[in-house]
């Protein structure tokens, strides 16, 4: 389907044009084909032109529609950024996070992440004081299964996410989730949506994989997280009101910081109050052949509620890194200290927030997350974010 409005096609053309100079700029794309095999049949075009390209949508964002308007506004900020670095610009990093992603982080209070230190200090196997980091990773390893294992139990997992965000909210009939193990990346896990209903799940066996993670992820990757966002997203903005900019997610948008808050929270949306300790005890436990002692659903659950504040910790070391306040092993030595991380995830988080596509990428994780949790009604601001496209600081505000 070839979108009729020119804007529509100025700009896939735009963003498939970048993308040939950005590997992976392109999250997904269910535009037509056809336009796809002309822009990468011809030569790439110089940065400088492209920039010309994004002036004179921005001067053309189509107004019949205030909530398009503003978010193509964003987005061409976002893309104008992008396009700016590529031609060599050097942009104030926290000044990038803002124009890519519609947000401002802040750097969190190391106090933070120490006050959950001493709650895990209590928590965790082992004697009080001694080696956190390693005590951490002690009770983690316990959870650690062999990749072998890995497809079958994601399916349990995909059944039961599945069954529950049916519950929650409708899918199509056609919508389908294919899953495989990969290596060699510097995600966990990624969902390629490749429209039409479709999405492809690669879990990276780089890291060993844990099985009380394992419907997290699911549910983070698929249902009801980003495939079920793709799926509702390209039925009702692209098929149904034609948004062309719908069929062509972006890594460097707003939008990506959306998404992620989509994920971060699926879990917690289809498991409320907690209850996907309980299932992961009872069911997957089981089949993964591990054992389950009395109490250990809510050990489980206090020693994740105690950890969540670590999760800005990657946002902090980020920041270090990239205005010069840490080097590389500062700035793993700072992902151990704070995060509690093993030397090799603290490398991986590392290469992860140094990659070209993700540097800026880690804030959408936590800030995504916590406008929805903070939102006066959760349930409703997930719903809609299914299917609407909102900007980040409309959440905030």
């Amino acid at each position: 389907m070839l979108p009729q409005d020119p804007f529509g096609q100025d700009y896939l053309r735009l963003t498939l044009e970048i993308h040939k100079h950005i590997d992976g700029y392109i999250d997904a794309y269910y535009g037509p084909e056809a336009l796809r095999a002309e822009v990468n049949a011809a030569p790439p075009r110089q940065p400088a032109a492209l920039l010309d390209d994004v002036r004179r949508l921005q001067d053309n964002i189509p107004t019949a529609d205030p909530a398009r308007a503003a978010y193509l506004k964003a987005v061409l900020r976002a893309i104008e950024c992008t396009v700016r670095m590529l031609q060599g610009e050097t942009v104030d990093y926290l000044d990038e996070v803002y124009r890519i992603y519609d947000i401002r982080p802040r750097q969190v209070a190391e106090s933070t992440f120490e006050a959950a230190h001493r709650e895990l200090d209590e928590l965790l196997p082992g004697r009080l004081g001694d080696g956190l980091a390693e005590r951490l990773a002690a009770w983690r390893k316990g959870f650690e299964i062999d990749a072998g294992r890995a497809l079958e139990l994601l399916e349990l997992a995909r059944a039961e996410t599945r069954q529950r965000t049916a519950a929650f909210i409708e899918l199509p009939d056609e919508e389908s989730v294919e899953i495989r193990l990969t290596s060699n990346q510097p995600w966990n896990a990624y969902n390629w949506y490749l429209g039409n209903g479709r999405s492809l799940i690669e879990f990276n066996t780089d890291m060993p994989l844990h099985v009380a993670a394992l419907l997290g992820t699911f549910a983070h990757e698929g249902y009801p997280g980003h495939h079920t966002e793709g799926v509702l997203k390209e039925i009702g903005l692209f098929r149904e009101r034609g948004y062309a900019e719908q069929a062509v997610p972006l890594l460097h948008s707003p939008s990506a910081v959306i998404s992620e808050g989509i994920a971060t929270t699926a879990l917690y949306i289809i498991f409320p109050d907690d209850s996907h300790y309980d299932w992961n005890v009872e069911v997957m436990f089981p089949a993964a052949g591990l054992p389950a002692e009395p109490g250990l659903a809510e050990r489980m659950q206090r020693i994740a509620k105690a950890s969540e504040k670590l999760r800005y910790v990657n946002g902090n070391a980020a920041i270090l890194y990239h205005t010069g306040q840490l080097d590389k092993a500062g700035a793993i030595d700072y992902l151990r200290t704070y995060g509690l991380a093993t030397a090799e995830r603290a490398a991986k988080s590392l290469s992860f927030m140094t990659h070209p596509l993700f540097r800026s990428y880690t804030f959408t994780y936590s800030v995504g997350y916590d406008l929805i949790a903070a939102s006066p009604d959760p349930v409703a601001t997930f719903r809609r974010l299914l299917t609407e496209q909102v900007l980040p600081a409309a959440l905030a505000n």
